[in-house]
């Protein structure tokens, strides 16, 4: 009986856990699958768009040039790790040395993701462009 009991209550203990890695795991993965599905709307519009060879070349280039800049990007995050430690020490967190680094992370992101639409949309002819606003107005609605 006592034996019993123990199995009921691993068992219990173990589904309960599952459960709540499961349950993480789902919410954690929301938003990439969130922006996947934006990446995805956002290609159907540029497709719609019927780009001609030498457009069509030119948005590939522009990915494969950012795809390079991303890995240098990630090359450097990565040996630059460790800056956290900068913000803590014995005496505490130097919450606004934090806030001052993560905003001008975020700032630099914004300019790059501008910096890139802006590109493409200088590839578009002006009837392109007009067509695409359209697209995007009626996505919004």
């Amino acid at each position: 009986m006592k034996t019993l009991k123990t199995l009921t209550i691993v068992a219990i203990t173990g589904l309960v856990g599952l459960s709540t890695v499961h349950a993480s795991q789902i919410e954690g993965n929301t938003m990439h699958k969130g922006m996947k599905h934006q990446r995805g709307e956002m290609k159907k519009m540029f497709q719609s768009l019927d780009l001609s060879s030498e457009q069509k070349e030119q948005m590939k280039a522009l990915r494969q040039e950012m795809k390079a800049q991303h890995k240098e990007r990630k090359a450097a995050m990565i040996k630059g790790k460790g800056k956290m430690g900068s913000y803590v020490s014995a005496n505490g967190f130097d919450k606004q040395g934090f806030i001052a680094m993560a905003t001008k992370r975020s700032q630099i992101m914004i300019q790059r993701h501008a910096d890139t639409f802006e590109k493409r949309m200088n590839i578009l002819t002006p009837e392109q462009r007009t067509k695409f606003a359209q697209l995007l107005q009626e996505k919004q609605n």
